[in-house]
């Protein structure tokens, strides 16, 4: 009798032997790092949502955040190949254009909404007027920030000593209310997200939202590294795949939206609730790029001699990757 069970069980170890080298082994996710020009944005908070919810992990992504202090600072990491997507500002498509490794491949808003000019409590401002001459804070030199703040003099048609001044402070909500409350600068450009927090605490308010004196402009833009398009394009694809899957899920779910967006921008609840609210509807839900809002950036390009030379704005974007793209 105990032959006879270590004969059975012998064979049944075989079997099982076989069974499993015949099961395949489940694949890999793909890991990409995904850097954000900054952290205190909503704009930017699809990432954290969609990684979050699962919903990058169900497209077969591990992501990694890299949060960074400003759109240059992410450009830099681009080039050095220490991220492989960026969520930053539309005027990075300049590093795209003076041959930064990289390329546009979505929209996530051309709604100049999403950002604003707060200022202190200490502020006699009024209007956009009072700002001339004036010193304004910007994360960094070359970011969506840096360009808003000369958008303001190109539309006041200020030149000279009546020019606003930008200063780079870095893309802290920190930094920005000390940079206000200590008078080291009159105002600063930012998401709408902080005026909203400084009415919110009595530290100071929204003096306007850059609507007033920008039109439709590519605002947000996510970017692929060269390297991830040549050697993953899939992944490419499968990323805003989910990013879109995600802008889905926040327009279903505002009360997850808003928990998971005021950890990731460091902003309180209510601020966070207030911004999903009459920001929600801005997000783009399909990436594709607005002529309208191109054509704001290139004569932006060449009003502030961003790009020196002729350029093909063409070149510096696609939308192959777009989860429409092969149907359209």
């Amino acid at each position: 009798m105990a032959s006879v069970l270590s004969r059975r069980a012998a064979l049944a170890g075989a079997a099982g032997s076989v069974m499993a080298f015949s099961i395949p082994e489940a694949k890999a996710a793909d890991r990409l790092r995904v850097g954000k020009a900054v952290a205190a944005n909503f704009g930017f908070a699809p990432l954290d949502i969609g990684m979050e919810a699962g919903i990058f992990r169900k497209e077969g992504l591990d992501i990694e955040a890299v949060i960074f202090t400003g759109g240059a600072k992410v450009a830099q990491a681009m080039a050095a190949g220490s991220i492989d997507i960026s969520l930053s500002g539309g005027p990075d498509m300049a590093f795209v254009a003076k041959g930064a490794p990289e390329i546009a491949i979505a929209s996530i808003s051309s709604s100049p909404a999403f950002m604003g000019i707060s200022v202190g409590t200490q502020s006699t401002a009024r209007t956009l007027d009072d700002l001339r001459g004036k010193m304004i804070a910007v994360t960094s030199p070359g970011s969506l920030t840096n360009w808003l703040v000369e958008g303001l003099n190109r539309a006041k048609g200020w030149t000279g000593t009546d020019r606003a001044v930008a200063v780079a402070i870095g893309g802290s909500i920190a930094a920005d209310v000390a940079a206000l409350k200590t008078g080291q600068v009159a105002a600063s450009v930012a998401n709408a997200q902080l005026g909203y927090m400084l009415e919110q605490e009595n530290e100071g308010r929204l003096l306007a939202n850059c609507a007033e004196y920008v039109s439709s402009i590519e605002l947000f833009t996510i970017f692929a590294s060269s390297v991830l398009v040549r050697q993953n394009p899939e992944a490419v694809r499968r990323f805003l795949k989910g990013w879109f899957e995600t802008i889905a899920f926040m327009k279903r779910n505002k009360a997850k939206t808003v928990e998971i967006a005021a950890k990731a921008t460091g902003y309180p609840p209510q601020v966070t609730a207030r911004t999903y609210d009459e920001l929600m509807s801005e997000f783009s839900t399909d990436g594709r790029f607005k002529p309208e809002a191109l054509d704001t950036l290139r004569a932006s390009f060449i009003d502030m001699k961003t790009l020196d030379g002729p350029f093909e704005m063409e070149k510096l974007f696609t939308t192959t990757f777009l989860p429409s793209a092969s149907a359209g």
